[in-house]
């Protein structure tokens, strides 16, 4: 694909004069704004340079690039400042905005638009999608780091696109044309994750019916790409250590041993500096994968780039289910810009998905996203209590006697567990081992001594609306039962004689 350059009469002599070897790439020239703003209307244009010593108005130009929302980036030659911002452009919804001042020479002008157009390269081949200062940094570094032969290190929560970034260092380096080779290093034992690592011979194990190439061999000359190394036990990263630095290893039950050329890329949603400190993690190990540091942040950092990701999602699934989606509502979008994100990329991926196959036509409502998603629906919590709501009149008494009640059987049964006692098979409900209690097998019912009732009213007046709820309660699984006690005693989970003292208490 070509990529067109604008640029205007002055820099005809610059691309002369330095000796500009663009490949794949057409300059455009253009004699004034308006034409070139024609151009890029068309969107095809991925660098407009606007030398602006030529142009006096040349704001109202600037204001008019950026209201046009095309993908493209702007070079600013002429404009105030020490020009130190050309190393560190500005990002705006449409592309990033570089300023050059007046006096700088054609080679520099020439390598920051050979620095946008390697960078839409990258963007444009990786999938990785953003035009936030966050993600530009994330490509910066993949489209410098890529082309060196050196292992990196990719720090970033789950769902923030780690093996993308992987894959993206992979197709923009010289061994593009190797194999890519990935690996989760989590929840593997140290003997299967060296097998993973190395191989291993026919008839070194049980099951060993065949030798196995490990990912070490399977990478040769290309790239091998190790997600949560911060997981591989720690005896193992001595021998992993070795094999990174010499390039050889051998297999498991095996001889003779291998060697392998490849490039690594590693990756941990953990904090390995603080893994090093606690001796989780070797310190050698640590230098020897952190030569250089890609951060993915999480997207909570960079809302405004999930309008651009969620019509990317949304294009993806229209094309895979053959759908027409049109768009978000705009209090969609709000929705969206106002969630925190904890799943990052990946839950508003998911998200988009899930919107997409139960709309199928026409724009996406706040409705039509997942029930347990929209604004305002947060996870049941423990109690079905709003805070600070006590006394609402919604307040569901019998929800919370019965809340209440699974939170007491759960504490008799830690307690239980704590004492070392068996818990007795029916009529569990009604052993409170932390008092002194005697077991009857015949009629599954504990007796209590020296200690307060466990299922007598709540003491005091501050229990009132708990009384209330547990009141409720009883009075409903009895109605619901027509009076029969030990239906309504099953119901409630507790014995016969317990439900019998609380008729008595509570005068029913």
């Amino acid at each position: 694909m070509r990529m067109v350059v604008l640029l205007s009469r002055r820099h005809r002599l610059y691309a002369a004069a330095a000796g500009w070897q663009m490949p794949g790439v057409e300059l455009f020239l253009f004699d004034s704004p308006s034409e070139a703003l024609a151009k890029l209307s068309l969107g095809k244009t991925a660098v407009f340079v606007f030398d602006t010593r030529d142009y006096p108005r040349h704001r109202h130009v600037v204001r008019k690039f950026l209201s046009m929302r095309v993908d493209a980036d702007l070079v600013l030659v002429g404009t105030e400042g020490d020009g130190e911002d050309a190393h560190e452009p500005a990002v705006t919804a449409t592309g990033a905005v570089t300023s050059l001042p007046d006096t700088s020479e054609p080679q520099e002008i020439f390598q920051t638009i050979e620095r946008h157009l390697r960078l839409r390269r990258v963007r444009e081949s990786s999938g990785i999608v953003g035009r936030s200062q966050a993600i530009q940094e994330v490509l910066s570094l993949v489209a410098h780091a890529a082309p060196l032969d050196v292992n990196i290190l990719i720090l970033g929560e789950s769902g923030t696109g780690k093996e993308l970034v992987a894959r993206a260092i992979h197709d923009n380096s010289r061994r593009a044309n190797g194999p890519f080779v990935s690996l989760n290093c989590g929840a593997m034992s140290e003997g299967v994750l060296e097998s993973e690592l190395f191989g291993h011979a026919r008839g070194s194990f049980t099951g060993a019916v065949a030798d196995h190439d490990g990912v070490f061999k399977r990478a040769d000359g290309g790239t091998l790409f190790l997600d949560e190394v911060a997981e591989m036990p720690l005896g193992m990263q001595t021998r992993f250590l070795r094999a990174l630095e010499t390039g050889e290893f051998t297999p498991v039950g095996g001889r003779a041993p291998r060697t392998s050329n490849i490039r690594l890329v590693a990756a941990t949603h953990s904090n390995l500096a603080d893994d090093v400190a606690r001796g989780r993690f070797r310190q050698d190990l640590y230098y020897r994968l952190r030569v250089v540091v890609i951060q993915t942040p999480p997207l909570r950092v960079h809302p405004e780039d999930i309008p651009i990701l969620t019509d990317t999602f949304l294009r993806a699934e229209n094309g895979k289910h053959h759908l027409h989606v049109r768009g978000l509502t705009r209090a969609a979008e709000q929705a969206l810009l106002e969630h925190d994100w904890p799943g990052n990329v990946r839950e508003l991926r998911n998200l988009v998905s899930s919107a997409v196959v139960m709309k199928q036509a026409g724009l996406i409502d706040v409705a039509d996203l997942p029930a347990d998603w929209r604004p305002g629906t947060a996870p049941r919590p423990y109690l079905p209590v709003p805070l600070g709501a006590v006394n609402a009149p919604e307040l569901d008494m019998a929800m919370l006697a019965s809340t209440l009640l699974a939170i007491r059987q759960e504490i008799r049964e830690i307690k239980a567990a704590l004492v070392g006692g068996a818990r007795p098979a029916g009529g569990s409900a009604s052993w409170h081992p932390a008092d002194t209690t005697t077991w009857e097998p015949a009629t599954g019912v504990v007796e209590t001594f020296g200690s307060t009732d466990a299922y007598g009213p709540l003491p005091g007046s501050a229990g009132g609306d708990l009384q209330t709820a547990e009141r409720t309660l009883v009075e409903a699984a009895l109605r619901t039962h027509a009076g029969n006690r030990r239906q309504a005693a099953e119901r409630l989970g507790i014995s016969e004689r317990t439900l019998y003292r609380k008729i008595r208490a509570y005068g029913l």
